[in-house]
């Protein structure tokens, strides 16, 4: 399913045995919906956990946020209960709806009836065992999906290994896609003038752009480089430069969303984080920008900072390097 395509309405039991619709959830503004392979398994708990930690945020835009698994009621019970989440957690026991929204990994049935005559047959070695154990831990593939009050799939997040880009692309299609709050009408982000484009634009490109191959993607500009000429701590703060001329790359061009993202000041690991970028490429990255004229590297925290300024830049670092 992607962007464009109509939601099937479903209904499903959620944490607390309570029966859901898709149509329902709608009725009170747009629902982010994500799926998740395995409840309590230590990716699957950050992904779940940081669109709790988002709970305001995803508030101010009027978004209910839902979580669905292949677990069972009571699994999803002790999920929501051990983490205090604040939002629906979805059993879709059979892979129905996850089926229906194409994230289903595989024929959960068909394993599920193979692992059952395995369990009533003779074992046939460890080896044998562990693969089955292996393929019931992702029945489901890592997705997020942004649906409308008329269920029209606005925005589709696919990561499997970064389990918070999911609640931060979610949201920060929301905060600029106005979206009123009524069923049946929704109006698509404005597109600024190229200059002044946001981060979002790496997240809300046209579709006919989204098809196309990335036409510059990291490592394609660093030939596998990561040390970059300009010595910089990855908690340097970094800043576009205000330059006569701005550089004319492709639009999804990663150097036009570096420039972008450092608007305002930023450190590398911020950058880096915000963009799913390598650390390595970031760093060669933003130096190469830097030899360039379009960045410039701010005075180091121990050079001018007050300690307030130098706590608030560090605890700015060690998030996005969390969140790498």
């Amino acid at each position: 399913m992607i962007a464009g395509d109509s939601a099937p309405d479903f209904t499903l039991l959620d944490h607390t045995g309570r029966p859901r619709t898709l149509s329902g959830l709608l009725s009170e503004g747009p629902v982010v919906l994500f799926f998740y392979p395995l409840a309590s398994s230590p990716m699957c708990t950050a992904q779940a956990c940081h669109f709790r930690d988002l709970s305001n945020e995803f508030a101010a835009v009027g978004a209910r946020r839902v979580g669905i698994s292949t677990d069972t009621v009571d699994k999803q019970a002790h999920f929501a209960q051990q983490r205090s989440f604040d939002y629906p957690l979805l059993s879709d026991v059979d892979g129905v709806v996850s089926e229906m929204f194409g994230v289903r990994r595989g024929r959960l049935v068909k394993l599920q009836k193979s692992l059952a005559t395995r369990e009533a047959s003779p074992r046939r070695g460890r080896h044998t065992r562990r693969r089955g154990l292996m393929a019931r831990l992702l029945p489901v593939r890592r997705t997020t999906f942004v649906i409308g009050t008329d269920r029209t799939v606005l925005k589709v997040v696919s990561t499997e290994l970064r389990a918070s880009v999911h609640a931060d692309q979610a949201l920060w299609f929301l905060q600029n896609l106005h979206l009123p709050h009524t069923r049946g009408t929704h109006t698509a982000p404005q597109q600024p003038p190229p200059e002044a484009r946001p981060l979002g634009d790496l997240f809300i490109e046209p579709e006919a752009a989204a098809r196309e191959p990335s036409l510059v993607r990291p490592y394609a500009l660093t030939a596998g480089r990561t040390d970059a000429d300009v010595e910089l701590p990855l908690e340097a703060p970094v800043q576009a430069a205000v330059t006569a001329t701005p550089p004319r790359w492709p639009k999804n061009d990663v150097r036009g969303q570096i420039l972008t993202y450092c608007a305002h000041s930023r450190s590398i690991a911020e950058i880096a984080a915000a963009l799913s970028l390598p650390l390595g490429a970031t760093r060669f990255l933003v130096g190469d920008l830097v030899t360039q004229g379009h960045l410039r590297v701010n005075a180091t925290p121990a050079d001018s900072m007050t300690i307030e300024e130098r706590r608030e830049l560090l605890t700015r670092t060690l998030r996005g390097l969390r969140a790498l």
